[in-house]
């Protein structure tokens, strides 16, 4: 069962977000993104504050994050296995940990950009190599363990630059090829989102 909890927060709109296709015509990331938008838009959610507003985005591909991890885990690529969101409190630039393909501890960082040209920045990822590194025992002097998820087309030169090849980046484009039209991954996403809702329904009424 899915380990993200942001989904009780609002689960009728995750399983809308999630529950595709409904038109026989497969799924893409951009309609995944455009329907974030929609839930935040005035004729959303209504969130508020616009804090909660950006929370809610971040959290929606932070579901996306793991679900894409748990159907890819074993990608030589791109794939980490054993996925684990850190806990709020503990989220000082890192949103999860796991294992890559060399079986070292990784970090990933989840990052929601609307406009895809707003690349993820070195401040950002800095932030996720220090907490890695101090708080949950990153080897820094391994490669390809600093993983950034997002839905930007790139993270900036300066980040490359400075954490070489610690980073894998699962940018917009990578991300794009992998899951639109990939009918199997959205309707597993589907049964584990519902999954999780029924298993917590008592807690809320959906």
């Amino acid at each position: 069962m899915l380990k993200c909890k942001h989904i009780s927060a609002y689960p009728s709109e995750y399983l809308s977000l999630f529950g595709h296709p409904k038109d026989g015509e497969g799924d893409t990331l951009r309609e995944f993104i455009s329907a974030i938008e929609r839930l935040s838009g005035p004729r959303g959610i209504g969130f508020r504050s616009d804090d909660d507003m950006h929370k809610f985005k971040g959290d929606c591909l932070e579901v996306l994050s793991e679900l894409f991890f748990t159907r890819f885990n074993s990608d030589p690529a791109m794939g980490l296995a054993e996925y684990v969101p850190v806990k709020i409190e503990d989220d000082f630039g890192v949103d999860a940990i796991g294992v890559n393909p060399n079986g070292d501890k990784s970090a990933v960082q989840v990052k929601y950009r609307s406009n895809p040209k707003d690349v993820v920045t070195y401040a950002d990822v800095a932030r996720t190599y220090s907490s890695g590194v101090k708080m949950l025992g990153i080897d820094p002097c391994k490669p390809r363990t600093i993983f950034v998820f997002t839905t930007a087309q790139d993270v900036s030169f300066q980040c490359k630059k400075v954490f070489g090849d610690s980073l894998v980046i699962i940018n917009r484009n990578i991300l794009a090829r992998a899951i639109n039209n990939n009918r199997n991954f959205w309707r597993l996403s589907y049964e584990e989102v519902r999954e999780y809702v029924s298993f917590h329904a008592g807690s809320y009424s959906i």
